[in-house]
């Protein structure tokens, strides 16, 4: 059910812009930090814009990065881990330090420098994130890979000469799906705050698009006017966080990871 909740949350804001047909130039003709009154529920921002259409509007660009740079990241962070795995000793102790030596980068760092090479389109940041997440991904997949390559039945199949495809594919990833689950939600989570981060620092997300971390940077001089703009973005950053942790949680229970 928790589950449940989180996908109908992020469907929500990833549809609805696209069926009231928000953008970003519609001015609702309010007054600038207008209070909420019931022509505008959630008040106005920062050029009197409709602060619901605009959380609405960013919601969607939100969710499709980060959904977008979630499912890469496991998609990435699961082929290396079984990389490592599958390979001869030599190769596959150089790709895992390779990744513990990328791992070990400070993420804004990284962030920095592409973003100055390959700007701040949804493209670039959908790939920027995905380099920064998927070592986490990785480091999280890697240990249960490797339990279940020592598994009797991935020996037998390696007898019968199968390939790596077939070990990943019919081996390794029905035993992983319940890790796959959780880190998933938990990637989700990383990723929104990373590109809620970067686009509060003014390297995310570039205007007339927006992301909830955006809106936080947009409207921050209305906490010099007591209005809640600022901070309505970041109830909405901290909902959808605290729904995929009830979501991974409720996995973790249901696939009994306690007695793992």
């Amino acid at each position: 059910m928790r589950a449940l909740t989180f996908i109908g949350f992020v469907l929500f804001f990833m549809v609805t812009p696209y069926v009231i047909g928000t953008s970003a130039d519609t001015f609702s003709g309010g007054g600038l930090f207008e209070s909420p009154s019931p022509a505008h529920p959630l008040g106005t921002d920062y050029l009197g814009r409709d602060m619901l259409l605009e959380i609405l509007r960013a919601g969607s660009v939100t969710m499709f990065i980060c959904a977008a740079a979630t499912v890469l990241s496991l998609v990435c962070g699961l082929t290396c881990a079984a990389l490592s795995s599958a390979l001869p000793s030599i190769p596959g102790t150089i790709l895992a330090r390779g990744m513990d030596a990328l791992n070990s980068i400070p993420s804004l760092i990284i962030a920095f420098v592409l973003i100055a090479a390959f700007g701040s389109t949804t493209t670039s940041l959908i790939v920027i994130i995905t380099v920064v997440e998927f070592t986490r991904a990785y480091r999280s997949l890697k240990a249960p890979v490797i339990q279940i390559f020592a598994e009797p039945f991935v020996e037998l199949s390696r007898i019968r000469g199968e390939g790596f495809v077939y070990l990943v594919t019919r081996d390794v990833w029905p035993n992983l799906r319940p890790y796959a689950a959780v880190e998933l939600v938990n990637r989700f989570v990383a990723c929104l705050m990373f590109l809620s981060a970067i686009s509060l620092l003014g390297i995310g997300v570039q205007p007339p698009t927006t992301d909830w971390g955006t809106l936080i940077k947009l409207n921050a001089t209305g906490l010099l006017l007591n209005s809640a703009a600022p901070l309505i973005p970041g109830l909405f950053i901290l909902v959808a966080s605290l729904l995929a942790l009830f979501a991974a949680s409720n996995a973790s229970r249901q696939l009994d990871f306690s007695k793992s």
